[in-house]
């Protein structure tokens, strides 16, 4: 199962005002959460909902924020951090 991918109106934002590199990083890491959602986070927020992760990217310069949706098989990007 293939879920989709999206970014919110402020992560689509962000992704544009990165670095190459960090956008290329992110891509490659959106392609993984796609295949694999809930194995491809590597990081739990603190709070009481599973769904809401986050996911370090681009030797650990950039932290993505994601909710994963199973119902609905997406995987939405609302808050990107890159940091160099």
């Amino acid at each position: 199962m293939t879920y989709r991918v999206a970014f919110a109106i402020g992560a689509a934002a962000q992704f544009h005002d990165l670095p190459e590199r960090a956008r290329d990083a992110l891509v490659h890491l959106a392609a993984d959460l796609a295949e694999r959602p809930w194995d491809g986070v590597t990081v739990l927020p603190p709070g009481d909902n599973p769904a809401f992760r986050e996911a370090i990217f681009g030797n650990g310069h950039g932290l993505l924020a994601v909710h994963v949706n199973d119902v609905a098989e997406l995987v939405r990007i609302f808050n990107i951090v890159w940091l160099e």
